[in-house]
């Protein structure tokens, strides 16, 4: 075999690779991708979180007046920062239960049956609820399904709020609306990434 020859099978079988140059433009590429997708995902993640915490108070209102209904008694769903009893005061909700009250009381008494409960993630989701919900920080569901009122006769109408103090994404917040003793919708708001207490409009 020739020098020529030689020469020519070992050029034929150098390995190929990325030069440095190519390796460092593709890693800005990326880098760029990145940047812009980062603030995208940052705002799904977040909407993300306020949906489902709103989807879970609206399922734990629904599932209270189911159980008040299936076990013709008294439900309660009240705010509970140690998710063993109905906490007082106002504020934003560390927690929440839902109860049997087979005595009536408005508290959880030793023995009552907690239905299901759920921490809130503080501090990125806050929880307010209506004037009307927060005279007492429970709603009251009767053996006929519905929710009354402070004076124990009104249809209970009112909103506990789940909002995430941010601008990103722009609708920050949704309310828990509850019509008419127990029919609750779900609206979405903009609260300018500020979370307090919804009004009773």
């Amino acid at each position: 075999m020739d020098v020529g020859n030689l020469k020519t099978i070992m050029r034929d079988h150098h390995p190929q690779g990325f030069s440095l140059i190519e390796l460092m433009i593709v890693l800005a590429v990326l880098a760029i991708t990145l940047g812009l997708a980062a603030p995208s995902f940052q705002s799904a993640i977040s909407t993300n979180r306020i949906a489902s915490a709103a989807n879970e108070v609206t399922a734990a209102i629904q599932l209270a007046r189911a159980e008040a209904i299936r076990s013709n008694r008294r439900v309660v769903l009240c705010r509970s920062d140690d998710l063993s009893a109905c906490t007082a005061g106002s504020g934003a909700w560390k927690g929440w239960i839902v109860f049997v009250d087979t005595d009536a009381s408005g508290q959880r008494d030793n023995g009552e049956a907690i239905v299901r409960s759920a921490a809130i993630d503080n501090p990125l989701i806050a929880f307010g609820s209506s004037n009307i919900v927060a005279l007492n920080n429970r709603i009251a569901f009767q053996s006929d399904g519905r929710a009354r009122g402070s004076d124990g006769f009104t249809a209970l109408s009112g909103s506990i709020e789940v909002c995430l103090a941010t601008t990103d994404p722009v609708e920050n917040a949704r309310d828990v609306a509850i019509a008419f003793g127990g029919r609750t919708t779900l609206v979405k708001k903009s609260t300018s990434g500020v979370c307090a207490a919804p009004s009773d409009s």
